[in-house]
């Protein structure tokens, strides 16, 4: 896994505005799991919001995200959106069929197409709902009608932090800052045009793991697109025989990565910590590679392709 250090054009990213953001969608996973969280220094959390999940011809209403309020200055506000609870779970949510983005108020051109499992959640109402989750976040905006807000979260929770970043831009032309952490692709290329188009530059920062399998779905056939400013860290399990997925895709893991690495110039760290996942483990963090991504999700496929001849 030796390779030449990435360029030093990534953005610079603020030291403690990013670990915050980590943290409130770390506090999203507690949230979801019924386990106690913590806030980011600085803020308390003032609300939450739900989502439906749906799954084959039915579905359920789950927890989704948290709002966090800065306690120095009320018009401050962090939406932090929680993602799945396991590695391949992102595999189900994507539903790699495409349907058109449909803002909440104005239209935008192009039209985007996303992944109908995304939006589905983003959009979708079912069981005892009075709100889908995009109507409870709007709400929520004209509750606490921030100055100055902060959109993140993790894996699937990256991906609905984009859509909802969007359609505040075109809906009410209120701008965030979007920092997300190991985010899949959401839609073609129309939804890169688009959010190109629409979010100023510099806006939306997508932190990833280069090893992380997640960030390459869907495969690349599919015609998917990553949208945003790539920010790019590199860390595995030593000494591993197979790739650990879960490791390389903990926002725990991300994080420890990010306070090591973010107060130094440039923003790269190498050196070693425990696995959140398995403390059995040792991650090692590397100078992030040179390059182009790697397609991970269509290597899996071919590995999946070679094993099933073998039987």
């Amino acid at each position: 896994m030796n390779q030449p250090p990435v360029a030093s054009s990534q953005p610079v990213l603020d030291d403690s505005l990013t670990i915050d953001l980590a943290q409130a969608s770390k506090a999203a996973y507690d949230y979801y799991s019924g386990t106690p969280f913590t806030p980011p220094a600085g803020y308390r959390q003032v609300d939450a919001w739900t989502g439906w999940d749906e799954f084959l011809f039915t579905g359920s209403e789950e927890k989704y995200g948290l709002v966090f309020q800065s306690i120095a200055d009320a018009g401050v506000c962090i939406f932090a959106f929680r993602g799945t609870d396991s590695d391949m779970d992102a595999y189900e949510d994507v539903h790699f069929l495409t349907t058109d983005f449909v803002p909440s108020a104005g239209g935008i051109n192009p039209v985007p197409r996303v992944a109908s499992g995304f939006y589905g959640i983003y959009n979708g109402q079912g069981g005892a709902m009075t709100q889908s989750m995009r109507e409870q976040l709007f709400a929520l905006i004209d509750k606490y009608r921030p100055t100055r807000l902060y959109v993140t979260g993790h894996s699937l929770g990256a991906a609905l932090s984009q859509l909802f970043t969007l359609d505040l831009m075109v809906s009410r032309d209120l701008a965030s800052i979007n920092i997300n952490f190991s985010s899949p692709m959401v839609g073609t290329d129309t939804w890169q045009v688009a959010y190109a188009n629409t979010i100023a530059g510099g806006t939306s920062i997508r932190v990833y793991n280069y090893w992380d399998y997640v960030p390459a779905l869907p495969p690349s056939d599919l015609g998917y697109t990553h949208v945003g400013t790539g920010f790019r860290t590199a860390f595995y399990v030593r000494g591993e025989w197979f790739p650990h997925i879960l490791s390389r895709h903990s926002i725990v893991n991300l994080t420890t990565v990010l306070s090591n690495a973010l107060p130094l110039r440039p923003q790269q760290w190498a050196g070693t910590f425990p696995d959140y996942v398995d403390a059995s483990l040792t991650m090692v963090s590397t100078l992030p590679p040179a390059g182009t991504d790697i397609p991970w999700a269509d290597r899996v496929g071919g590995y999946m392709a070679f094993e099933g001849a073998l039987r």
